[in-house]
């Protein structure tokens, strides 16, 4: 054998407690020495670290397009609101509910609250974030794989990429 194949699945950062690139590699290199420290020749390993090297490639921009309240005598813990998003996961967010992505918004501390975000679709699977979204408008670090999710599923068109080439400018797809 002179190649070994670990394969992929490194966390990037849009995972918030997952450690850093260097951290990742020298943990994987300790261990594949280790393993193989008795190796007769030269091994080779190839891995896919995928999300490790380009998660925060990227941003979503997008705008709130309805907000549905329950009524004033619903339990808001059990009922928060609905807010409805111009990108879901058929947009590119199809993780949205099992990566903890970094959520900004450009409204004032305090004037959010805890709601479920909803993708455009009116699609059952177009949950994007459960109780605790706090009304947020940009999603940091779903460039690993996002644009792959996109469709145009119900009519709705999936939002416009734009590579940044700082010494080119931007570069429209």
């Amino acid at each position: 054998m002179k190649l070994a194949n670990i394969g992929g699945g490194w966390a990037g950062i849009s995972i918030k407690d997952a450690p850093s690139f260097t951290d990742y590699n020298k943990t994987t290199m300790d261990a594949f020495s280790s393993a193989f420290a008795d190796w007769d020749g030269k091994l080779t390993m190839m891995t896919e670290p995928g999300r490790a090297l380009i998660s925060r490639a990227g941003w979503v921009q997008t705008h709130v397009i309805n907000i549905s309240q329950p009524s004033s005598n619903t339990d808001l813990s059990t009922n928060p609101s609905r807010v409805y998003l111009s990108a879901g996961t058929h947009h590119g967010l199809k993780e949205g509910s099992k990566i903890s992505f970094e959520w900004h918004t450009c409204h004032p501390p305090g004037t959010t609250g805890p709601c479920v975000l909803y993708g455009p679709t009116c699609d059952s699977d177009d949950i994007i974030l459960g109780k605790d979204a706090n009304g947020n408008e940009k999603i940091y670090g779903p460039a690993a794989y996002g644009p792959s999710y996109c469709t145009s599923f119900n009519g709705v068109r999936p939002p416009k990429v734009i590579y940044v080439n700082y010494e080119q400018s931007m570069i429209d797809r």
